[in-house]
C-alpha cells in the first residue's frame, strides 16, 4: 500500500496537544460537572479532547502495595546480609519476604508490596513483583523503601510507619494520594487563547452557561482569577534597554531579593506533573506554573550574573554565539533577538535561556523577566535554530499582551510564598504599541442569515460577554463590539458570528424538513475532464495516487542551481516569512521530490515496486520584466501539473515469468499510452533530447511548437540525496498544456480485416543519436495509406560499422482492407517508405 508523504493542502490544519488539569480548571473556576461532560463541551466549542487521562500524585498509584505489619525477623540461612520476615499483610496468612534492610525488626509496620504489583521507582525502568527464591528461600513479596515505590529519595531503609496503621490497609491511604484527571487538547493554530488554563476555563464556563451541549448545563461564577501580589516601585539597580523595538514592543522586569532555592510545594509539583511538566525548583517552577496558568511566559535570571546591572534587549553582533540551557553553542544570526547584559548575550528571547545566566542552588537575586516578542521574530529565530519550547510556542502565535503585568504579578506572589524572596523594583520599557484587537461591525441581520435561524439578542450578547467580547455600540440594526487581542483571528463579522455559534451551540440549528437546491450544469470544463481522464488511465494501469502538501523544504533544491529546463528559478522560489518548521519552509516548484519521499517512506516499509502519480500545483514568483513595477516580487504564479514516478519491477513476480525492472522505455511506453489515451497522436508529438540537473537522458514532449512536459531517468546523486539508491524514472507534464492538445476522439469499431497483412524488414545504416520516432515519422508520412505498423526490433553497432553509426533493423507492417496486396504495390510502397526515411534522417540501406 502506498503511504503519502503528506495528504492535505493546507498545514494551518495541523493540531498541537495541550495538556490541562481538570483540578487546576476547578481551583479557577469551581464546577460539578465530570470531566466527561467538560470534555464534550469543550470539543463541542473548538477545543477538541482528544483524550482523557487519569494521573495519579506517584505513577502507579501504589495499587498492589499494603501496610504490613513484621511479626518475626530472623537470619537468612544462606546469606549474612539478608533477613527472613513473616509479614501480617491483612490475609489469613502471613507471607514470608526476604529482606535486606538493616532496620527490618518485629512489631514494625511497613509498606509491602504484593506478587503482582508494579513499582515504580525514582530511577529505573518499573518492574512487577514475582513470587521467587533468594537464595534458595521463597519470597512472596517485597517490604519497599521510599525511592522503591517513587514517593522519595530515600534508600536507607525501609518506610517506618506508625503502630496505629492497620495491615492491609492500602498504601495509597497512608500517602493520602490524589488522582486528577488531565485532558488532552488538539489545539489549532488560530485557538492562541487555548493556550492556558485560563484561556480553556473561559470556554468551559461559557459552554456551561449557554449549555452548548444540550442537557449539560450548570450555572458557574465568574472565573477567580489566583492571587497575585502588587508590584514594588520603579528602581535603579535594573537598567533595561530596548535597542529591537521591531521584536519587543514592552518589557518587565522585577528585581527579587532575598530568595531561597528549593523545591516547590508539594500540590504544585503534582500539578505540573499531572500535564508532563518536571519540577525543577520554586523559582523555575513558579514561571512554568504560570506560563500554564495564564499562558504568558516569563523568565527567570539570576541577577548576580546580569553584568553591569543591565538588561538591553537587542539583536545578535556579527560573529557572536551563546551556549544555551540544553548545552548546545549556538552560532548566532544577525536577526535573531537576544536578552544580553552590557557585555554578553544571555537568553534567545522568548525562545531559550542561556547556560549561565539561569536560576540555581545558589541564586539569591532574581530578575523576573515579562515580555511582548513578536510572532514573526520570535518563530523564525526558533526555526533556524531548530528549538522549539512552551515559551516560542506561545510566542510565535502570539501572546496575550494584557497579560503581561497580571502574570508578573502571580509569579511574584508564588516565589515569595515558595522562596521567601521580596520583590524590591519593578522597571519597565515600552517601545512601540502593542497590538490591539478588532473592532467589529455586525448586523443582526447577516448573523440570523448566515446561521439559519434567529438568536435572540440578549442571548448573542451574554455570549460575547463570557468570550471577554465588549460590546461598545448596540442598536436595532447591527452592533459594534471590541474584540480582545488575544484573539487575532477575530476579525471579520463571520469571525463573530462563528464565536457566536460555537457557543451557542451547532447542534441547536435545526435541520429543515426538506433541503431545496438547484444542480446547476457547468459544461465545458476540460481540466477537469483531462484530470479524471488521466486518473482513470493511470489507475487502471496499477499507478496508485500520492497527495502531498504544497510546502515543502527548501534544501531540496538549494543545491541544483537555477534552471528553466526543470521548471523553477531559485530567484523565484516562494518562501514563507512564518513558516511551522523547516520542512514547510517554501512553496513547492516541483512535484519530483516529495514523490522521492514517497518512495522512500514505502521502501523502508519493504514495498519497493512503486508506480506513483500525482496531480498538483506548482508555485513561484512572476518573473521579472524590464518594466516591471516594485511590486513584481509580490505576485506569483501557479500552474498544474502531472507527476508519474516508476521504479523497482515493473510486474510481480511469477515462477514462468523474470520480472523486469523498470527502464525509460517503461516510462516511455506509459507517457505515450497516455498521450494516445488523451487524443494526441504519435504524429503529433516531437521528441527532444535533454539533460538537466535532474535528469539525465531524458526527452522534451513537444505538440504544437510548445512544450507539454518531459521524462527520464533521475540522476543517482539526486535521489540519493534523499536516501532513495534504486533507479526511478520521472515524467513530469503540464496538465493545461495537455488539455490544449487532446482532442475529442469517437471510438470506432469495423470488422478485421479479411485481406492478409504483409511484413517487410529495413536494415538501416543511422548516425547515434537519432530517435526511432523520426524512422517512424518519416514511414508513415510516406505510406498513410497501407502503412499499419512501425516496429524497431533490433541494434546493433560494433565491427563494420562507424564509431558514430548504428544499425537498426525495422519492421513494417502493410495492409490493403480492400483487397490483396501484390509484390509490386508492396515494393512500391516499401520504396516510397525508405526514399522518405533516407531523406529525413540521413540513413541508408545496409547491404
Amino acid at each position: 500500500m502506498v503511504q503519502p508523504s503528506f495528504t492535505a493542502n493546507f498545514a494551518c490544519t495541523k493540531t498541537h496537544s495541550m495538556k490541562i488539569s481538570f483540578q487546576w480548571l476547578q481551583s479557577l473556576m469551581p464546577i460539578e460537572t465530570t470531566v466527561e461532560n467538560a470534555a464534550a463541551v469543550l470539543t463541542a466549542t473548538g477545543l477538541e479532547v482528544e483524550g482523557v487521562e487519569t494521573v495519579e500524585s506517584v505513577p502507579g498509584g501504589l495499587k498492589g502495595l499494603v501496610v504490613g505489619k513484621i511479626l518475626t525477623c530472623g537470619p537468612h540461612p544462606n546469606a549474612d546480609r539478608l533477613q527472613l520476615c513473616s509479614v501480617d499483610v491483612g490475609g489469613d496468612e502471613p507471607l514470608q519476604i526476604v529482606c535486606g534492610a538493616k532496620n527490618a525488626r518485629p512489631g514494625l509496620h511497613v509498606i509491602t508490596a504484593t506478587v503482582g504489583a508494579k513499582l515504580y521507582p525514582i530511577e529505573g525502568e518499573p518492574f512487577i513483583i514475582k513470587k521467587g527464591k533468594i537464595r534458595g528461600e521463597v519470597s512472596m513479596g517485597m517490604i519497599c523503601a521510599e525511592d522503591e515505590i517513587g514517593v522519595g529519595t530515600s534508600h536507607e531503609g525501609i518506610i517506618e510507619l506508625e503502630d496505629t496503621w492497620q495491615p492491609g490497609t492500602e498504601a495509597a491511604r497512608v500517602f493520602n494520594l490524589e488522582s486528577d484527571q488531565v485532558l488532552e487538547i488538539g489545539l489549532t493554530p488560530n485557538r492562541t487563547d487555548g493556550m492556558s488554563h485560563w484561556g480553556v476555563a473561559r470556554d468551559l464556563r461559557a459552554g456551561l452557561i449557554h449549555e452548548t451541549i444540550e442537557g449539560v448545563q450548570e450555572n458557574v461564577d465568574p472565573l477567580t482569577f489566583p492571587k497575585v501580589a502588587n508590584l514594588p516601585n520603579p528602581g535603579k539597580q535594573m537598567g533595561i534597554v530596548i535597542e529591537s523595538s521591531d521584536g519587543c514592543p514592552a518589557y518587565h522586569g522585577v528585581l527579587i531579593e532575598g530568595v531561597k532555592i528549593g523545591p516547590s510545594p508539594e500540590w504544585a509539583q503534582r500539578r505540573l506533573k499531572a500535564i508532563g511538566i518536571k519540577p525543577q525548583n520554586n523559582v523555575v517552577d513558579a514561571t512554568n506554573f504560570v506560563l500554564h496558568e495564564l499562558g504568558q511566559p516569563l523568565h527567570a535570571f539570576d541577577a548576580d550574573t546580569i553584568g553591569a546591572q543591565q538588561v538591553h534587549i537587542r539583536h545578535a553582533k556579527p560573529g557572536e554565539s551563546l551556549t544555551t540551557l540544553d548545552g548546545v553553542e549556538r552560532k548566532l544570526h544577525p536577526e535573531d533577538q537576544l536578552i544580553c547584559d552590557a557585555e554578553r548575550a544571555m537568553c534567545l528571547a522568548g525562545v531559550l535561556g542561556g547556560e549561565t545566566s539561569g536560576v540555581n542552588n545558589k541564586t539569591n537575586r532574581v530578575f523576573l523577566e515579562s515580555a511582548y516578542f513578536d510572532s514573526v521574530v520570535t518563530r523564525k529565530m526558533a526555526k533556524r535554530h531548530g528549538i522549539s519550547t512552551d515559551a516560542s510556542f506561545r510566542f510565535e502565535r502570539g501572546a496575550d499582551p494584557a497579560m503581561l503585568i497580571p502574570a508578573l504579578q502571580r509569579a511574584v506572589q508564588l516565589i515569595g510564598e515558595w522562596s521567601g524572596g521580596q520583590a524590591v523594583e519593578w522597571n519597565s520599557v515600552t517601545s512601540s504599541p502593542l497590538p490591539e484587537g478588532a473592532s467589529i461591525d455586525l448586523e443582526w441581520r447577516s448573523l440570523h442569515q448566515l446561521i439559519g435561524m434567529e438568536i435572540p439578542q440578549e442571548t448573542v450578547l451574554a455570549i460575547v460577554k463570557d468570550l471577554d467580547i465588549e460590546p461598545e455600540q448596540i442598536n436595532d440594526q447591527s452592533m459594534t463590539v471590541s474584540v480582545p487581542a488575544y484573539r487575532a483571528d477575530v476579525t471579520r463579522p463571520a469571525d463573530l458570528i462563528e464565536e457566536v455559534l460555537r457557543i451557542y451551540g451547532f447542534d441547536k440549528v435545526p435541520l429543515p424538513k426538506r433541503m431545496i437546491s438547484t444542480a446547476s450544469h457547468q459544461s465545458n470544463v476540460p481540466e477537469e475532464t483531462i484530470r479524471t481522464q488521466i486518473a482513470n488511465f493511470l489507475v487502471s494501469r496499477g499507478f496508485q495516487e500520492m497527495m502531498n502538501n504544497s510546502m515543502t523544504r527548501s534544501n531540496y533544491t538549494d543545491g541544483l542551481g537555477a534552471t528553466g529546463q526543470d521548471g523553477w528559478e531559485l530567484e523565484r522560489r516562494i518562501e514563507l516569512l512564518n513558516p511551522l518548521s523547516s520542512d514547510l519552509g517554501v512553496m513547492r516548484q516541483s512535484l519530483l521530490f516529495q514523490g522521492l519521499e514517497a518512495i522512500l517512506h514505502n521502501t523502508n516499509h519493504q514495498q519497493p515496486d512503486l508506480n506513483l502519480f500525482e496531480i498538483g500545483r506548482v508555485y513561484q514568483h512572476q518573473k521579472a520584466s524590464d518594466d516591471a513595477s516594485e511590486n513584481a516580487a509580490h505576485r506569483f504564479e501557479e500552474e498544474e501539473r502531472l507527476s508519474l514516478i516508476i521504479t523497482g519491477k515493473m510486474h510481480p513476480e511469477n515462477w514462468n515469468e523474470v520480472a523486469s525492472e523498470a527502464d525509460a522505455f517503461s516510462m516511455k511506453r506509459v507517457v505515450r499510452n497516455l498521450l494516445i489515451s488523451l487524443g494526441i497522436s504519435d504524429q503529433a508529438i516531437q521528441e527532444r533530447p535533454m539533460e538537466s540537473p535532474l535528469i539525465q537522458e531524458g526527452l522534451e514532449l513537444v505538440c504544437q511548437g510548445k512544450s507539454i512536459g518531459r521524462f527520464g531517468k533521475i540522476r543517482k546523486v539526486v535521489a540519493n540525496a534523499q536516501g532513495v539508491k534504486r533507479n526511478v524514472y520521472w515524467a513530469d507534464l503540464s496538465i493545461a498544456m495537455l488539455t490544449q492538445a487532446a482532442t475529442r476522439t469517437n471510438k470506432k469499431v469495423k470488422e478485421i480485416a479479411k485481406f492478409p497483412a504483409v511484413r517487410r524488414d529495413l536494415s538501416l545504416i543511422i548516425d547515434k543519436g537519432i530517435p526511432f520516432g523520426s524512422i517512424r515519422d518519416a514511414a508513415k508520412k510516406a505510406e498513410k495509406k497501407l502503412l499499419k505498423s512501425v516496429g524497431l526490433f533490433d541494434v546493433y553497432s560494433g565491427e563494420n560499422l562507424a564509431p558514430n553509426q548504428v544499425s537498426c533493423a525495422v519492421s513494417l507492417v502493410l495492409q490493403d482492407e480492400e483487397k490483396t496486396l501484390d509484390d509490386r504495390r508492396i515494393d512500391e510502397s516499401v520504396q516510397r517508405i525508405l526514399n522518405a526515411i533516407i531523406e529525413d534522417t540521413g540513413a541508408k540501406l545496409r547491404e
